[in-house]
C-alpha cells in the first residue's frame, strides 16, 4: 500500500509590524500543530524575503501567519498571488477590509449587526464623543494602542499613542458589559461557528496582557450563557465572515451589556 507523500508548506512571518514578535509566537504554534502532518519551513519577512523566493518552488502551500500591517491587511496575500501561490485563510480583498476596524465594522452594521456608535479622526477632526470612549487604531491588532479614555485629558493621552501605531484613530462608544469571542471555520464549503469563548480580563478591558501574559485573563469555552445569546452571536460571527467575503477561518469579538444586547 503506497502511503500519500506529506505536503511541503511555507510558513511566512515576523513582519515589521508592531505586532512581529506576537507573530512568529504563533507561526511556532501553527509549525508544531503541523508536526507529523506535513513538512513545513518559517521563513520570517522580510529578512527571509530572498530565500523564500529562491525556493518557493518547492513548496505545495504557504502558511501566511503575521498579525498587523504588512501581513494581515492583503499585502502579503497580494504578493503570493502575483506569485501565483497557494495560500490558506482570506484573500487580498477580505483581508484589507476586515484588518480596518472602520470598514469592517460599517459592514457588519449594514448587515444587521449592532456596532457601537464610531468616528474616524484624521488629522484634527472636531470629536463628538464624550468619555468614556474607546480609542482604537484604526488598522491594529492585539489591542495595541488600545484603550477607554475616562476624561477629556485621557483622551488626547490614547489619541497620541493611537497615532503612533495607525494615522487614522477610530473613537467608539464604550459598552460596558460582558466580552465574547466566536470562530467560524469553512469546511467542504460550510460555514461552521464554534462554541462562544467568554473572556474574563483581569484589566479594564482584554489588553495586550490580558491576550499575551499567563494569569492576565481566563477564557472559557464554551461560555456558560444562555442558548438563545450563543445562537445569536453564532449567528452574527457568521454574518460578518460571509460579509467580508473571507475564506477558510475568521473570528468576530462582541462585548454584550447588561440588557443582553451585543
Amino acid at each position: 500500500m503506497m502511503l500519500e507523500m506529506q505536503r511541503t508548506i511555507a510558513i511566512l512571518s515576523g513582519g515589521t509590524s508592531t505586532e512581529r514578535d506576537i507573530a512568529l509566537a504563533s507561526a511556532a504554534s501553527v509549525a508544531n500543530a503541523l508536526t507529523g502532518v506535513a513538512r513545513t519551513e518559517l521563513f520570517d519577512f522580510p529578512t527571509a524575503l530572498d530565500d523564500f523566493l529562491r525556493r518557493r518552488s518547492t513548496f505545495d502551500c504557504v502558511i501566511p501567519v503575521f498579525h498587523g500591517r504588512g501581513g494581515e491587511d492583503g499585502t502579503i496575500q497580494g504578493f503570493l498571488e502575483t506569485l501565483g501561490m497557494p495560500y490558506i485563510f482570506s484573500d487580498t480583498h477580505a483581508q484589507s477590509t476586515a484588518i480596518d476596524k472602520f470598514l469592517s465594522s460599517t459592514l457588519a452594521r449594514t448587515m444587521g449587526v449592532r456596532i457601537p456608535d464610531q468616528i474616524v479622526i484624521d488629522g484634527n477632526a472636531p470629536l463628538k464623543f464624550t468619555a468614556p470612549v474607546v480609542v482604537k487604531p484604526i488598522d491594529g491588532g492585539s489591542s495595541v494602542g488600545v484603550g477607554i479614555a475616562h476624561s477629556a485629558g485621557e483622551l488626547t493621552t490614547l489619541i497620541v499613542g493611537a497615532r503612533q501605531v495607525s494615522s487614522r484613530v477610530l473613537i467608539e462608544q464604550y459598552i460596558r458589559g460582558a466580552e465574547y469571542s466566536v470562530a467560524v471555520i469553512a469546511v467542504a464549503g460550510e460555514i461552521i461557528p464554534l462554541p462562544v469563548i467568554s473572556i474574563h480580563p483581569h484589566h479594564e478591558f482584554f489588553d495586550y496582557d490580558g491576550k499575551y501574559t499567563d494569569g492576565m485573563a481566563e477564557e472559557r469555552c464554551p461560555a456558560d450563557i444562555p442558548e438563545a445569546l450563543a445562537t445569536q452571536l453564532q449567528g452574527d460571527a457568521v454574518t460578518v465572515h460571509r460579509a467580508l467575503g473571507a475564506r477558510h477561518v475568521t473570528r468576530s469579538d462582541f462585548i454584550v451589556d447588561p440588557a443582553g444586547q451585543s
